[in-house]
């Protein structure tokens, strides 16, 4: 596909977007809701995502080109959720569903690596190891105690860059 074919197709995207949103806002919210922007991005990290602050959503190109028109509107509409409840509370989700949006979601647009690991902790009772990718702060042993517990708070034992043996968690 050529550049050209490509903003094209973009356009096209984020012209279907607007018509959905036109849609739910007089269908769900008498046309109340207000919106500045939809952009369709190029980047790869996510699905999508609502920034308040600039009234603006977010879809991302390769999720649509990876998953389709189904799961970027399902993804759309999630977003279109968040203008009126920015957390994933009960009513979010409530809402969402009214507005046709399922819990379920395909895998992110980006293969991300399960092997690079930053930081190890480890349990003080039994010596069980941990692999992540970001720090992690007050944290305890799930093995031990599934609630937070301080007896089996988790050390960092390890912070440079490690390779985890496959199969490990």
């Amino acid at each position: 596909m050529s550049r050209s074919d490509e903003v094209v197709e973009r356009a096209a995207l984020t012209a279907r977007l607007w018509s959905e949103f036109d849609r739910l806002n007089l269908a769900f919210f008498d046309g109340d809701l207000t919106l500045r922007e939809i952009r369709v991005s190029t980047r790869k990290q996510y699905g999508g995502y609502y920034r308040k602050s600039e009234s603006l959503i977010v879809v991302s190109w390769p999720a649509y080109r990876q998953h389709g028109w189904e799961e970027t509107i399902n993804t759309f509409r999630h977003e279109v959720a968040h203008l009126v409840h920015l957390d994933h509370s009960r009513a979010f989700w409530t809402l969402a569903e009214r507005l046709g949006c399922t819990k379920r979601h395909a895998s992110p647009p980006k293969e991300r690596s399960h092997a690079y690991c930053r930081f190890v902790y480890e349990c003080p009772s039994c010596k069980a190891q941990l692999f992540r990718r970001k720090r992690i702060v007050r944290a305890s042993c799930g093995r031990c105690d599934r609630a937070f517990n301080p007896a089996f708070q988790l050390r960092l034992v390890s912070s440079t860059a490690t390779r985890q043996k496959s199969g490990e968690a």
